[in-house]
């Protein structure tokens, strides 16, 4: 299980690598329809409506919210990667705190102090082809994949500005996501090394 030097020139870099730690090239399920394409956001993700003790949550919607929720906090999560270095250190562990529990967190925090310690940064951002190979059905935990275009992002000098890495279109990634009192946040993330995608499929 090795994902490190792989994900440094795919995604965005060794900044992604560790955060996307822990290899699994099991192959899932065909694909739900549910695919987006969106670019990485800052946006908060807003709060999961509370519905009125007299309504019933129809249960297709109830899946649509925590899809769009998740997806939200997994383009987040990626935007974080890219930018944490950037940020005072004072300002990163609110950041990743925001998007992510362990082991992800954990992961974060590591790689963020190793990444200023060796004068490093991501850059650009990523684009991500959301599926879902199963549905979230209310559980607690979400599994989403991304045929993620890293292709504009990837790590930097942070004192001379050159690029060092750059990331590289269809790459599989999954991400699981645990539902948490402040909404979802990234529990895992996964580089499928020696699987390609198609985005959207």
């Amino acid at each position: 299980m090795n994902t490190r030097h792989t994900t440094l020139t795919i995604l965005a870099a060794a900044a992604v690598a560790a955060a996307l730690g822990g290899c699994n090239t099991t192959a899932d399920a065909g694909p739900i329809t549910s695919a987006t394409k969106t670019p990485t956001s800052s946006t908060t993700a807003p709060a999961t409506p509370t519905a009125s003790t007299s309504t019933t949550v129809d249960p297709a919607a109830k899946e649509a919210q925590d899809r769009q929720a998740a997806e939200l906090v997994w383009r987040q999560f990626l935007g974080v990667l890219l930018t944490a270095e950037a940020l005072p250190a004072d300002q990163v562990e609110a950041a990743i705190t925001a998007v992510a529990v362990d082991p992800a967190l954990g992961r974060l925090r590591t790689e963020d102090q190793q990444f200023r310690a060796d004068h490093k940064a991501g850059y650009g951002r990523v684009i991500s082809y959301i599926t879902w190979r199963q549905p979230v059905a209310g559980k607690d935990t979400a599994v989403l994949s991304d045929c993620a275009d890293g292709s504009q992002a990837g790590v930097v000098d942070s004192k001379s500005g050159n690029k060092l890495t750059v990331g590289t279109v269809n790459t599989p990634f999954r991400g699981t996501l645990q539902r948490t009192a402040q909404g979802w946040k990234v529990a895992n993330s996964e580089a499928l090394l020696g699987e390609t995608c198609t985005p959207g499929k």
